[in-house]
């Protein structure tokens, strides 16, 4: 709105200005003249309104314009009553007093006090040169005689002058939430001012609003300021403080210039032979004197805090670097600088350098219940809790996430370190109260030592963090030391990764599938694909010997998507050579925590089902209850693959932490019991079987029953309602071909 209205602005104003110079002499003329006043004021009121933060400034503001207004305006009357404009007279009065309006006003707009200092004097500086030259000119000219008619004369200029520095002042003030351009028109309206009252001062007011060219430097006046208003009320809003101008090349010149106003006067004094008053000369070169080198005070002082906060946004920068945003502590990055720092000692002096890696427990818990706010606090609180239980010296950093690091030197008895980490241990398993709730974590600790010139600080780290999940896995909340054992179990790990990259790459790998069956009719329902390693040279590896290890990497990732793909082509080319036995059977796919919670996961299995040619009703991903719980990303991930039409199964249900209760919110479309309920003695198994059944059927889930070895307990699962049901009574697991030319769908039916 405020850009059209300065473009309308614009607009009207030239229209005016080109009537005023086409009309002849006369009141369409002088109209014309006026409005571009009246226009200037209501575009400053019209800053006044939208511009909050300035608005005394600028309804003072549009109080001087309005006084130049009437001032022209008292010389219209003149004019239209026949009479010439006397001089002075009341206009007079009217246009000085807006002169100091204006002053006052651009006083009030200069924006705060941060830099004022050396913009006062920078304007003050100008005030003095600029005073001298104007006594120069309207000076020699009197002779001496200081009527009411050279007073008022002089008094233009030297007002000018006045308003000149204050408008310097708001252009130069470094504080000033002004556009840049609002001040740039502002200046540029105050020099026309200041040229158009000069040569009406000396000419004793003979030139008046009968001249155009002389008043065309007031209709200047009026555009620029009103423009000037226009542009800072469209801009304020998003205006932000300008950022602190020091002593610029422009100021420097500047300061320069007023220097040379003594000499240029004496110069032309001595050429022109003007009989200039030495004392105007002394008193200026006085007034710049005592000016000049405070302003040259003012800027050493700039410059010395201006390399002063230069130093401290370096110092900020650095720190900011090397710590942590959240805990203040050292990042990865520094921690690895100290870590390396620290063993360059410990070489020199044959000394060892301990290295104590604390990864948090159930600290995901906090973030799914609690959120991510509060999760932040509990890691502020954490790491305060244990930078007070260590000793002066060691250096405590974040690593990352929920995982932190402790630097150790110099390295007490191998005793004190299991000290000091069950200390740590100790001090971030007391409950902490965040978001008006108790939260509860753990930590689990491993500590490296470096004995050797050979470990680098990227080793050590690594070593401390493979003792911390070796803690982990061993039961969490205890503390384990890196050793030659878990050296070789690395090592082995390595290798075991290694070959499981080469086996996916040579095709050792293939598939086992077991017939999951109808309970009731005893038909086939659907395969499980299992995965079986063929080594070349230790035969058949478990898939519990590799899958663990695969799980630590994208290893599991990688065998997944090949799983998905191998499955779904067996699916489709079993449904070809037996339409009959397999037009409505499922292939199941166990999806591993780490590959769900990738995004990628959702395009490999619209890939794998395009490829393959299967409908996405027939493929089964079967996740467990610990991925549900410990993968923030699973949720939005299943309804993703429940919106393609991708089955989800929860599997070996009743192990992990969900509840019945739980069902109903979960993403999933079937529930697979686990094997151990149905082999177990205890009497009320049975009857908990049956609850779940009950339950998955309440809230619309098929089940599966697992592990199913005899009649008897296929049996009772009929008794019972459940849908489907697989085991080695049913069928064992087996290669493609077996399950095509021996198993198939009859001879895999119960006896």
């Amino acid at each position: 709105m405020l850009v059209q209205s300065g473009r309308r602005y614009l607009v009207l104003v030239g229209v005016l200005v080109v009537v005023y110079w086409l009309a002849p002499d006369g009141p369409v003329r002088v109209t014309a003249q006026l409005l571009v006043g009246l226009c200037a004021v209501v575009a400053v009121l019209t800053a006044a309104r939208a511009d909050r933060a300035h608005r005394t400034g600028w309804t003072l503001f549009a109080l001087g314009v309005a006084l130049s207004v009437a001032g022209d305006s008292t010389a219209a009357w003149y004019l239209s009553t026949g009479q010439s404009i006397p001089f002075p007279s009341l206009m007079d009065g009217f246009n000085l007093s807006a002169y100091w309006v204006v002053a006052l006003s651009l006083s009030r707009l200069h924006g705060g006090r941060r830099g004022d200092i050396a913009g006062f004097l920078d304007s003050a500086v100008l005030t003095a040169a600029g005073g001298l030259v104007l006594w120069v000119a309207l000076a020699v000219p009197l002779n001496g005689d200081l009527g009411l008619r050279e007073i008022v004369g002089a008094a233009y200029p030297i007002t000018d002058i006045v308003l000149l520095g204050c408008v310097v002042r708001v252009w130069l003030n470094p504080a000033t939430t002004l556009p840049r351009a609002t001040t740039r028109l502002v200046l540029l309206g105050a020099c026309v001012a200041l040229v158009g009252d000069t040569v009406y001062g000396l000419t004793d007011g003979a030139l008046n609003t009968q001249d155009r060219p002389f008043e065309s430097a007031y209709l200047v006046m009026y555009t620029s300021w009103g423009l000037a208003a226009l542009l800072a009320a469209r801009t304020t809003a998003a205006t932000q403080p300008a950022a602190f101008r020091r002593m610029s090349p422009a100021r420097l010149m500047t300061m320069y210039a007023a220097l040379l106003v003594i000499p240029a006067v004496e110069l032309v004094d001595r050429t022109a032979d003007m009989n200039v008053d030495g004392w105007a000369t002394i008193a200026a070169s006085v007034l710049l004197a005592v000016l000049v080198p405070a302003r040259m005070w003012v800027a050493m002082g700039e410059l010395e805090a201006s390399t002063a906060q230069r130093e401290r946004l370096s110092d900020d920068l650095q720190h900011q670097a090397a710590h942590d945003a959240l805990t203040n502590l050292p990042n990865r990055a520094y921690l690895l600088e100290l870590t390396t720092a620290a063993l360059h000692r410990a070489r020199r002096g044959g000394n060892e350098v301990a290295v104590l890696f604390v990864d948090l427990d159930y600290f995901k818990r906090v973030n799914d219940t609690l959120g991510h706010a509060a999760g932040d606090e509990v890691l502020q609180v954490t790491a305060g809790r244990m930078r007070s239980v260590l000793r002066v010296g060691d250096t405590l950093g974040r690593q990352g996430g929920d995982e932190f690091v402790v630097l150790i030197d110099p390295v007490p008895a191998p005793a004190e370190l299991m000290e000091i980490a069950g200390r740590l241990v100790a001090a971030v398993s007391e409950p902490i109260n965040v978001a008006g709730s108790h939260a509860v974590i753990g930590a689990s600790v491993g500590i490296a030592l470096a004995r050797d010139a050979q470990v680098d600080a990227d080793q050590l780290l690594q070593d401390a963090d493979m003792a911390a999940y070796r803690a982990k896995t061993n039961g969490r909340g205890r503390a384990e030391m890196f050793d030659a054992d878990l050296r070789a179990e690395l090592a082995a790990r390595a290798q075991l990764e290694a070959d499981i990259q080469l086996g996916l790459t040579q095709d050792q790998f293939e598939l086992h599938y077991q017939p999951v069956m109808d309970v009731a009719t005893g038909r086939l329902r659907g395969y499980e694909a299992l995965i079986r390693w063929r080594h070349p040279e230790r035969g058949m590896v478990p898939p519990d010997a590799f899958l663990p290890t695969a799980e630590q990497s994208t290893l599991i990732c990688a065998i997944g998507r090949w799983t998905l793909n191998h499955a779904t082509r067996q699916l489709v080319a079993w449904t070809e050579q037996d339409p009959a036995g397999h037009a409505d059977a499922t292939m199941a796919v166990n999806i591993s925590g780490r590959h769900l919670a990738t995004r990628s996961l959702i395009d490999e299995v619209r890939q794998a089902l395009t490829d393959s040619g299967l409908t996405p009703k027939r493929l089964i991903l079967e996740i467990t209850e610990t991925v549900l719980m410990e993968e923030p990303a699973a949720d939005a991930h299943l309804r993703a693959l429940r919106q393609i039409g991708v089955t989800v199964s929860l599997d070996d249900f009743g192990t992990g932490y969900t509840s019945i209760g739980q069902l109903q919110k979960l993403q999933v479309d079937t529930l697979k019991i686990d094997q151990s309920f149905l082999h177990s003695p205890d009497p009320g198994t049975a009857a908990l079987v049956q609850l779940m059944i009950t339950a998955a059927h309440a809230f619309g889930l098929d089940v599966v029953a697992e592990g199913v070895e005899n009649q008897e307990q296929l049996d009772r699962l009929a008794a019972i309602g459940c849908e489907s049901a697989q085991g080695y009574y049913l069928g064992r697991p087996a290669p493609a071909p077996n399950v095509t030319a021996e198993t198939g769908p009859h001879a895999a039916a119960p006896a």
